[in-house]
Parts: C-alpha cells; structure tokens; sequence
C-alpha cells in the first residue's frame, strides 16, 4: 500500500522528513470506522498541521479556530512537565447535546467531506470529526516552513506557553506577570457557551468560567487568534529553565536530543530556512545564549570565530557541544546547577592528569584536553577564566560579580546580531538581550555564592577526523562490529586497569543530592577520599590488590540501612543524608549512592516509562536486592568476622554509539592490542567479510567515576552490539579481567547475588534512564517471557560463561 501513497502536492513539504524512521514519530494513518463513531475535539500534537483524504463514506468536520476552546471542552496542562489532554463528551454526544444548544455566532465552522475530498486543518485549530457512515480515510500531521517555529516552541520548557496556544486568554487570568485582556463590556454571557482550563493555569474559579461567554466573531482581528502568535507566546515560555535539562512535555513531537538533531539536519540541508531556524533554535534550545558563551571561550582562547555551520550545537548529550574548528567545546550543565557540574568536570579533569602521569596507552584513543575553564556572567557580557580541576573553583567564582540572572526578549530573535552577516566585532560584544533597555535582573540580586550563583564549567578537546558510529551503523560489516567489540574491549580493559589516585576530591553523593534539592550551597566542600586499595602492574597482567595499610574498620563495613529504603535519599537534611552512606566505604559513595537512589523511585520510574510489561513490573520488588549495595560485594558483617570489599574501577558510564568515533577501514591506521582478530576470523566466514569502518576514538569522559566494571559493558552491549552475543564474547576475550565478585548474602536470602547477569539485569533495571525499554525495542521476544529471571538468562546468560582463567576457545565463540 505504501507503493501506492503518494502525497497531495499543496503538502508535499515535510520538513520531519529528514530524521530516521526509529526517530521520527507517528504521523501517518489509514483510518476506518463505522457510522456514528468519530474523534472528539482536540488539537494536534506539537500544533503540527494535518490533512485528512476521505476514500469512502462521508464525515461531518466542525473546527475552532487556536485558542478558542470548544463548548463543553476542558484542558488540562500539567504543571510538571507541560502535557496537555483534553477532556469533553464523544464526538457524537457534541453533536447531539451540545451543538443544539449553540447560538449561531457560537457555533463552529462546518463542513460534510465526501470521497475524494481533502481537508486541511492548521496548526492549533481544534478539530471534531463525526462519521456520517463508514468511512476509511487517509490522514497525515506534517511540518512545514509556515508552521515550522510554532511548532519548535511548543517544545520549548515550560507550560504557559502550551496552554495558551490552545485556551487562549483563559490559560492566562490570574498571572501577576501577564494579565489578561479585559473581555469587551458588550459581551453577553451564555450558560452554553461553555469551556474552561483546569491546572491551576488559572486563579478564577471552574464555576465563574462557565458563566463566560467565549463567543467571538471568528474573523475578528482582536479575537482569539490574536493569541496564536509565536512572538506573543514567547513571551510566555519558562525562561529560566535551562533548555538542555529540561525535557519536552510527555506529549512533545520529539525529545531534546531529536529536537536538536532535527534543527541541525534542517540547517544543513536548508539553507534558504536559516533565519526561521536560527529563531527555532533559539525558541527550542537557547542558541543565543549558549553562542554567546561559545564566542567568549572562543575569544579566551584564541580561537576562531564559529562559522556559519558551527553554530548550533552537536551531539545527542545533555550537554551543549560545539564544534568550532579545531576544537570540541563543551559546556557542562547538571540539573543540580554548575556546583554540581563544575564536580564532574573536576573528576573529568582529574582523569586526563591520571592518563598523562601514568602514560597509559589509553590516551591515544582518547582526544586530547586543549583547555579548561569557568565561563561567567560580567555585566552584559561574559568573562572567562581558567581552571585546572584542583584549584578551589569557589575561590576563582567568588573573585567575580556573579548570579544576574538575565531574560531574553525572544521576540527578536529572527532579527539578532548573533548571526554571521555582522563583523566578528560585533558578534563577540552583542549583548544577551536584543535590546539594552530589556534586560532585567534577579530582584534579589546575588552578592554572595550560593546555589543560585550562575556560572557555566567548560572544556575544550582537540577536534578529530571521523563519524560517530550511531550514523555508520548501516554501512558497516560483521567484521567492523567484530573488530569494534575488540577494541572496546581493550580500551574498557585499560581504563579499568588505571591505578585509582590515593586521594579523590569528589562531592560524595549525599551533597550533590543535597544540590539537587537546593537544601543550601555545599560548594566550597570536598571530600578526601582514601582509597582502601591500589594497583599492581606487572608486565602486561594487571592485578587489584588491597592496600595493606588501610584499616580494616574502612574497608569492612555493615551495609544496608532500613531508614534509606523507607525514605529514600531525595528528603531530609544533610546529618540524615549521610547517615543512610556511613556504610559504605568512600570509594564505592558515589556509585551505591547512585544504585540506591534508582532504587527506592523504581516503581514510580517504571510506571512512567511503561516500558516493562505488567506481570515483569509484579515482580520488581522481589526481584531487586534490597540495598543494591550487595551488587558490589558489600556485605553485613557475619559471624564478627568482617570480609574485605573489592575496589571499584575508573568507568566511562556511557560508552554507546554515539560515543565510539570511527574512520574508514584501512590497514595502516589499525590501533595495536593484544587480541588478534585474524584467529577468529578464520573460524568465522561472517567476520571474514570485507571491512567498511574501524574504531578509533571514545569520546565524551564527562560522567567518568568510580563503581562496578560490569556496569560498563551493559551500554555496549545495548548500544553497540545490539544484544548480539557474539560480540560481547570477543569484547570479554578482549577485556580479559573478572567480572566476578565476592559471596554476597543479605538477611540469610537464598538468593545469589555474585551471579553476573543477575547483577547485569539488576544495573539495567536500576539505570537512570529508561535502558528496559531500549532492550526491549532491541528483543521483542522478551516481552513474551514470564519472570524477570527468565529475561535475565536470555540478556545476559553469556556474562556467567566468562572466565578470564579459562577463556573461550575461538570455535567456541564463533559459534
């Protein structure tokens, strides 16, 4: 039938075209139903536009234009996260018990499609279909140039904006900031004329709203339209969300990372659409700013100004990227704030000092540190200053004038000087506003440092030739992911042999939880950390061994704290925090901290993402350990005899496709190691196969920590390998250290808890993010299993097989 569909030429743009099929959302549909059936009111998702080609039968259309909510119609936008639903009888009981009731200047535009005609419905029009007769129709939501920044800023943060687009001036009564318009004195008011907005998005009350009268002539110029218009709505947005944390509404078109994938693609391949897309950018993801920011690092540093394609930001992370010539530029931005961000960057500084001190190969697959530093607000402007990853970063913010915060006048955003037709004079002195005169700031402006302080951490890579691999995946070969797996796994073996320093600086976890909840500023404390362990190299083989001058008191302690699964770690003060962590030993802090977060919100976590199926999401809290501590080897103590814990490796924590920099295949460039391909491949006819691509760099060390090695290999085997088991063996065959750990028992449980793939598919379930439902698109045959146990062996069965004292034969793995 696709074959057969074709596109009515007056909507041939469809700007969504350019992202994949696994990214783009549904937007097309062949629709049937019976007599009598139909849609109820409602504006499409994201204010995409849509037309409708009847084949057979009749409907009967009735339409409203944006911000004119229907009789009988309530919306709801949620406060969180911006979703908008709307409630309101079938479309068959409007038909039948409200439409009658409609005075002729209130009723709806109208029209009866027949077969063959097409209707169109535009961006933000309420919409209400009735099937006159069975009826099949074709229909599909698109984007183009003329809805294209609507579109972008109904995916900005916050929620007025989303409310207003679609309820008009009642999602705006009772806002101090934006009053709403006075309702002219010759409006009468109709019982019948009802339609209200619930959310708190007002202050009047439901029963005061059904007493308004909402009847407007359509064509009026200061009507509801009036309300539908992108500078208008700007003006509405969250401005103080920061635009890369923030996600889209439940209900959004894409997330943040495809939405900014989708600007970039649009800015390559449309050239004419640069100033609409520059506004998009700005609506969508803040480009202003963060290209502000760029040009003040730019200038610092002696770099080049970024050109017209280095503009908007790369990647699919959480952090703004830019690629400006030579160099990789990222601005590190944490939900807790820049205290929180600027102590991974400390931690992530602190490795590269680890790598060049210790001259592990590993950095030759890693891009070189150029630069580093703090990027702050001066004035209008920004100033810039250096900063290692061991100085006092309190001391370097505290030296400057910090904290303004800043709003931004959007609506003259098509028109900003950022764009590359000034001189780069102009460009490096623009100020954030558009206009002096509009710029505000905090009315309680920050003199001293606290967790309101505004400063943006950065670091600066040398820039390297290649493509990450989520966008060659299609091109390349069984034996380019044979050869990948190799390479991970001999990279992950270095890094997780890197010696651990004898002191750490690191914010433990009860303090950046303690940011993240904005319970008072911790930035000026860093923790010591003594490690109870350290590392031996001998030749080639490298051994972890404890360190005999740590006491024992440290290295052993009682884990598990009844009070922690009871309340979490999300309430409470600082004393409570880190009396749920005395526990742990400091090195695993961060790491089980993590875990045990994950924990105690799993369900809630789960209900959310409804990525597991209802009789697996039964079994979560029997499944699951307790204290996921005893997933690292911490134990109670038995007997009065204390059992030693194994220390924690340096991991990566992301190591995905997106973060695996590859090159075209050629001989000479091969990275030397220790596992010899070539035997495998001469027992395996597929890896045998011409080669296309071949790794070269792992990029991105910005969530670098300390915790589990087996963590490290489930995004590989998600991300990269694609659950294919073959590949995770010639990973292990490559990485040639255990994933074992000691005896764990927890309350006389029966359970086995050192078994690898239950520790694997207990780290799946316990991710941050939603990695169950990753898998799952990855394995539709997992869906149909009965226990957690039973998906346990068919994920991760091949983790118990590994041995490093008795590993796979190569027919073993080629098999």
């Amino acid at each position: 039938m696709l074959e057969e569909y074709s596109i009515p030429p007056v909507f041939s743009e469809d700007l969504l075209a350019v992202l994949d099929k696994s990214v783009r959302p549904p937007f097309r549909w062949l629709v049937a139903g019976p007599a009598r059936s139909g849609a109820s009111w409602h504006v499409d998702p994201a204010l995409t536009s849509a037309w409708n080609t009847l084949l057979s039968g009749r409907k009967r259309w009735a339409l409203y234009p944006p911000g004119r909510v229907p009789p009988a119609v309530v919306v709801h936008v949620d406060l969180d996260d911006g979703s908008v639903n709307f409630d309101g009888p079938t479309s068959l009981q409007w038909w039948l018990e409200v439409y009658p009731t409609l005075r002729d200047e209130d009723k709806p535009l109208e029209c009866t499609q027949l077969p063959g005609e097409t209707i169109s419905v535009p961006s933000g029009w309420w919409h209400c279909v009735l099937n006159i007769d069975d009826s099949v129709a074709v229909t599909q939501n698109y984007v183009n140039s003329s809805n294209l920044e609507l579109v972008c800023l109904d995916m900005a943060p916050g929620f007025y904006h989303r409310g207003i687009a679609r309820a008009g001036h009642l999602a705006i009564q009772g806002r101090q900031d934006k009053p709403a318009e006075r309702i002219k004195s010759n409006e009468e008011f109709c019982a019948n004329s009802v339609a209200f907005v619930e959310g708190n998005l007002c202050n009047a009350n439901a029963s005061e709203l059904l007493g308004e009268k909402l009847g407007r002539d359509l064509n009026d110029p200061d009507g509801y339209v009036s309300y539908f218009d992108v500078d208008y709505l700007a003006t509405h947005t969250e401005k103080e969300s920061n635009h890369y944390i923030s996600s889209t509404s439940k209900d959004g078109y894409l997330d943040r990372s495809e939405l900014r994938h989708w600007l970039r693609q649009l800015w390559k391949l449309r050239p004419d659409l640069h100033v609409r897309l520059w506004k998009c950018a700005c609506l969508a993801v803040d480009a202003e700013s963060w290209l502000h920011r760029v040009i003040a690092i730019c200038k610092t540093h002696n770099f080049s100004i970024p050109v017209d394609e280095e503009q908007l930001p790369i990647g699919n992370g959480s952090n703004p990227v830019y690629f400006v010539g030579d160099f990789v530029i990222k601005l590190c931005v944490e939900e807790g704030g820049p205290w929180v961000a600027t102590d991974g960057l400390r931690t992530e500084l602190q490795f590269y000092s680890l790598l060049n001190e210790t001259g592990s190969p590993l950095k030759d697959t890693i891009p070189s540190l150029v630069a580093s530093g703090i990027v702050l607000p001066d004035g209008k402007d920004y100033k810039v200053e250096p900063w290692n990853g061991y100085e006092d970063c309190s001391r370097v913010v505290e030296a400057h004038s910090v904290g303004m915060k800043r709003s931004r006048n959007i609506s003259k955003l098509d028109k900003s000087r950022y764009r590359t037709n000034c001189s780069e004079a102009e460009l490096a002195k623009v100020s954030i506003d558009d206009n002096a005169k509009d710029a505000e700031y905090n009315e309680n402006q920050i003199t001293g440092l606290n967790d309101e302080t505004v400063f943006w951490p950065y670091i600066v890579h040398k820039r390297r030739d290649g493509t990450n691999m989520d966008r060659v995946m299609d091109m390349m070969t069984e034996g380019d992911y044979a050869a990948a797996a190799v390479f991970l796994g001999e990279q992950v073996r270095l890094l997780h042999s890197l010696p651990l320093p004898s002191t750490l600086s690191r914010t433990t976890w009860a303090q950046k939880i303690s940011r993240l909840n904005g319970q008072g500023s911790t930035n000026s404390i860093e923790t010591s950390v003594t490690l109870g362990h350290g590392i031996m190299v001998n030749g080639s083989v490298v051994k972890h061994c404890f360190d005999s001058s740590v006491s024992t008191d440290k290295a052993n302690t009682v884990v598990g704290s009844e009070m922690f699964l009871q309340t979490g770690i999300s309430t409470g003060d600082m004393d409570k925090k880190k009396e749920l962590h005395a526990d742990i030993p400091m090195e695993w802090h961060y790491f089980v901290g993590l875990m045990r977060q994950q924990r105690a919100k799993i369900l809630e976590r789960f209900e959310i993402w409804e990525s597991l199926p209802p009789k697996l999401l039964e079994q979560l809290e029997t499944y699951l350990p307790e204290d996921p501590a005893v997933l690292v080897g911490l134990q109670k103590v038995q007997c009065g005899s204390p059992r030693r814990v194994r220390p924690p490796v340096w991991l990566h924590m992301d190591i995905m496709a997106d973060n695996i920099q590859m090159i075209p295949y050629s001989e000479d460039k091969q990275i030397p190691g220790l596992f010899d391909l070539s035997q495998l491949a001469c027992v395996n006819k597929e890896i045998r196969n011409c080669r296309a691509m071949q790794p070269r760099y792992i990029l991105d060390f910005g969530d670098v920590t300390l915790g589990d090695p087996l963590y490290e290999f489930l995004a590989m085997h998600v991300s990269v390998f694609k659950m294919e088991p073959l590949f995770m063996k010639i990973a292990l065959m490559a990485y040639g250290l255990p994933l074992t750990i000691p005896n764990s028992t927890w309350n006389d449980s029966r359970k086995d808890y050192t078994r690898p793939s239950y520790r694997a598919m207990c780290y799946c379930l316990l991710h941050e993010h939603d990695a169950m439902g990753e898998i799952l698109k990855e394995r539709e045959d997992c869906r149909n299993v009965d226990s957690l146990e039973e998906m346990e062996e068919m994920l991760w069965g091949v983790l118990n097989e590994w041995n490093p004292e008795a590993p796979w034969k190569f027919d073993d793995v080629s098999e």
